[in-house]
């Protein structure tokens, strides 16, 4: 029986004629679209192993839905960002095997419109977890020590803007963990080490979780937010967690805490925190996530003097990003092989997947 495999972009089939395989270079290389194409953002890592695994790279970008339809039509494979893969942009994709996205998140994409397609969804969970944990104590220190509003009067030269206080001492403050995730569990020896009471709300956890990190388990949000001096977030968005901090819990913290967002900017109702940093609720902020992204010039966020503003970029290191486009372009190359995925989102997707044979 003459049997055929594709391999890194060769036909294989055997037996030939002299009983062994037979390579040909497959007439069409596989076609891998990224569809949130940046100035001054470079693809070479992925790119090049991508086409050195027989595929075709090519970086997109869109300003409406069908434009994005119009690019990802022949792709067999799409890589993401951040741009929002609804089910018609799936229903318009009748070739595409996989859709990676890049970093943890989801919510960007239909995951139920993937599996129905069978189209596997593949994105990487572990990725920049010290990253992250080290921004989420960056922006608290930040607010706890007022460094956007001295720096500004050092440079400015008014040097010192009036009375420093209140200014908490962090050693001996409480932190509040919303969620105990990968990445909140990465913050906990940090916060820790300044010496901060940790405490966190989770309660999809068991209580074995909460001793092996030694925190503090709080039974109830309100509860979290009513005792901490600086609530962190660290949840998925998802329909039950949008607007999870809404105007009901910004109220329930003290009025000299702070909140920081290295999660998801819905996550936290952006209207009611406006309002509470507007009517002295809250000491402050730090966001690294907002509601609508980038962040409109015009928001009131942008001129408030106690609130630490950074543009969705906790995950960034030079040496997590490397790691993430070769690990993505590895994943590319491994589906086309026949290789399933290491993290897949969708995993019921599995008898629906078209993938090659594999021996």
């Amino acid at each position: 029986m003459i049997r055929e495999r594709t391999i890194a972009g060769w036909a294989c089939r055997w037996p030939g004629p002299d009983g062994i395989c037979t390579l040909s270079r497959m007439s069409e290389p596989y076609l891998v679209v990224h569809v949130d194409k940046r100035p001054n953002v470079s693809f070479e890592i992925e790119q090049s192993i991508i086409e050195g695994g027989g595929g075709r790279f090519v970086a997109t970008s869109s300003s409406s839905e069908d434009e994005l339809i119009a690019n990802v039509k022949d792709a067999e494979a799409i890589l993401v960002s951040s741009a929002q893969i609804t089910r018609r942009v799936v229903e318009s994709m009748p070739k595409c095997k996989l859709i990676i996205r890049y970093g943890v998140g989801l919510d960007t994409l239909d995951i139920p419109a993937a599996t129905d397609h069978g189209i596997v969804v593949a994105h990487f969970p572990d990725f920049c977890q010290p990253e992250v944990a080290n921004q989420t104590m960056l922006l608290l220190l930040a607010c706890a020590k007022k460094l956007s509003m001295l720096d500004r009067a050092v440079r400015d030269g008014s040097w010192r803007p009036g009375p420093l206080g209140p200014m908490g001492p962090i050693g001996g403050e409480t932190l509040g963990l919303v969620a105990l995730g990968n990445i909140a569990r990465a913050v906990v020896p940090r916060a820790k080490a300044f010496g901060l009471n940790v405490m966190a709300y989770d309660p999809y956890l068991g209580e074995g979780v909460f001793r092996a990190q030694g925190v503090e388990r709080v039974e109830s949000l309100h509860d979290l937010l009513g005792r901490s001096d600086y609530v962190s977030v660290h949840t998925p968005l998802n329909p039950e967690t949008r607007h999870l901090i809404g105007e009901a819990e910004l109220a329930a913290m003290k009025p000299t805490a702070y909140l920081i967002n290295t999660s998801r900017g819905p996550v936290v109702d952006q209207e009611a925190l406006i309002a509470a940093l507007d009517g002295g609720q809250l000491a402050g902020a730090g966001l690294d996530v907002f509601e609508r992204e980038p962040l409109e010039a015009e928001s009131p966020l942008a001129r408030m003097e106690n609130v630490v503003l950074m543009p969705h970029s906790a995950s960034y290191s030079d040496q997590s990003f490397e790691s993430m486009r070769r690990r993505v372009g590895e994943t590319v190359v491994g589906l086309m092989e026949g290789r399933w995925p290491q993290f897949v989102a969708n995993p019921r997707v599995r008898p629906r997947a078209s993938l090659p044979a594999r021996d």
